[in-house]
């Protein structure tokens, strides 16, 4: 009976090891593609101009903070720069895909 229950817990001692990598290992996965994304993507402001990177196939919105959305495009290439005059002097929230970054609009 020992044996039987000793057998049992190995057996069972196995299976949670081998189940919890593949978990760990898929969560770790996902982090890395998030991070992965958000790491390649880059956004920078000189002037009234905004310049996106690495952000190909992705749509950019722009927000107001008080949440409004005041400008959407669907970025076709690896590289663009898009004029923002029209946009009042002010901080904006910029998304493109899961990736988030408060820019500020000179005058």
């Amino acid at each position: 009976m020992v044996k039987s229950l000793h057998k049992t817990l190995i057996v069972l001692l196995t299976m949670a090891c081998m189940a919890c990598p593949t978990a760990m290992m898929a969560q770790d996965m996902q982090q890395s593609q998030v991070e992965m994304e958000q790491n390649q993507i880059t956004i920078s402001v000189v002037g009234n101009t905004l310049r996106v990177k690495n952000a190909e196939g992705l749509t950019l919105e722009i927000y107001n903070l008080t949440g409004g959305k005041e400008y959407t495009q669907h970025i076709e290439s690896a590289s663009k720069a898009i004029n923002l005059s029209q946009l009042q002097p002010g901080y904006y929230i910029v998304k493109i895909g899961k990736f988030t970054r408060k820019v500020y609009l000179p005058k």
